[in-house]
């Protein structure tokens, strides 16, 4: 699998995860066990993208919704009744080997325990490409898809594109950095894409059935309260930008020559990318001839969905557009789009050239400078670093 890292910043310590739980229906009577004492009650799961109320400033909106979001749901064990107590503790699912704090019949609960690293745990073995885990019938539905008759137990929660069939398409690997401590860790993560964006969603594991959460916001099957069989999930993902590249093709028909000698012709280009009335590229190329034909330039890292806008600012000395005016195009992401020029020689013998020049700033050896043709100059480093 190929990996994209991909880099967040955001703090791992978190009261319930990056998920919030709503409750949708409870009962308040104690819990029952059947023969072989599991947990007896249907339960439901509705996963959402995100939080469907959140503030408009804050949201993520239709981008987000019409990216197509499909959730798969793994179930990693069932729920068996705790003799003695209102409660129940996990019977593992095969290849699930989680160490769970207070799993057990004692009734102690799961006060301690670190959901997000058990979530990591359990997704290495449901996203394993070579043994991967088998989504419980009904997932793999829309976002927002009221999943039912699901057993009580304890589920993983998988968000990925409806498009990306295969693990490696959308597994991959975030880097976190604690806001407090500064410390960096590296986190299964699965992704969606929209056209102009990535959604990179942590696998999240909920409880079914479990409780309201606390006044200090914590889900525990320990709290007091109505038991919630039909349950809604709202996940946070982090959003990203993604990017395309502009190629620019120019062709010369003809060369200038003077004597039977060639001399280098460069021209120059002037491109912008805008998303609305935002600037959200800018950059100035160049292409040098030193016989007719046609040559190329590639510019990477380009906002996807940005409209660019390619104008032909300096077309040699003795060299006019075959066609005159702007050329524009729309970024797309992860593909190259192309614009093309045509130059012909106008008769006129000026021995114009150019020089591309470029400066690089390093934080250990501040600015340095390249050209191409290389320049012997002072301070001059050569030809530009590729």
């Amino acid at each position: 699998m190929k990996k994209r890292w991909i880099y967040l910043l955001a703090a791992l310590t978190l009261t319930a995860g990056m998920c919030i739980a709503e409750p949708l229906a409870g009962i308040a009577a104690s819990l029952e066990a059947d023969a072989e004492g599991f947990v007896v009650g249907s339960c439901s799961l509705t996963v959402y993208p995100e939080d469907p109320n959140k503030g408009e400033t804050d949201s993520f909106g239709a981008d987000l919704a019409d990216a197509d979001v499909a959730v798969d749901v793994y179930r990693i064990a069932r729920a068996v009744k705790t003799p003695g107590y209102d409660g129940y503790h996990y019977e593992l699912a095969p290849g699930y080997d989680l160490d769970i704090p207070g799993n057990g019949e004692g009734g102690e609960g799961q006060q301690a325990v670190n959901w997000e690293q058990l979530a990591q745990e359990a997704a290495a073995v449901a996203l394993n490409e070579n043994a991967p885990g088998t989504p419980v019938e009904g997932s793999g539905v829309p976002a927002g898809t009221r999943m039912e008759n699901l057993d009580a137990g304890l589920y993983l929660l998988v968000a990925r594109g409806s498009d990306m069939t295969a693990i490696a398409d959308y597994k991959t690997e975030v880097k976190q950095k604690d806001t407090l401590t500064g410390e960096e860790t590296v986190r299964i993560a699965t992704i969606v894409n929209s056209e102009q964006y990535t959604y990179a969603f942590l696998p999240q594991l909920v409880s079914l059935p479990t409780k309201a959460a606390d006044e200090n916001g914590v889900i525990n099957t320990g709290n007091p309260g109505e038991w919630i069989f039909d349950m809604a999930v709202n996940l946070k993902p982090e959003r990203l930008d993604r990017y395309g590249s502009l190629e620019i093709v120019k062709t010369l028909a003809e060369y200038e020559t003077m004597g039977g000698v060639q001399e280098s012709a460069t021209f120059v280009f002037e491109v912008t990318g805008r998303l609305g009335d935002e600037i959200v590229y800018s950059n100035v190329e160049s292409i040098t001839f030193t016989a007719a034909g046609q040559e190329r330039v590639t510019l990477d890292r380009i906002p996807a969905k940005a409209e660019v806008t390619v104008r032909e600012v300096y077309s040699g000395s003795s060299y006019e557009l075959t066609v005159p005016g702007d050329r524009t195009a729309t970024i797309a992401a992860d593909d190259i789009v192309s614009v093309e020029f045509e130059n012909e020689y106008d008769g006129r013998r000026t021995n114009g050239h150019g020089i591309k020049n470029q400066f690089v700033y390093d934080e250990a050896g501040g600015w340095s400078w390249y050209s191409s043709p290389a320049q012997d100059a002072a301070g001059n480093r050569g030809e530009p670093q590729q």
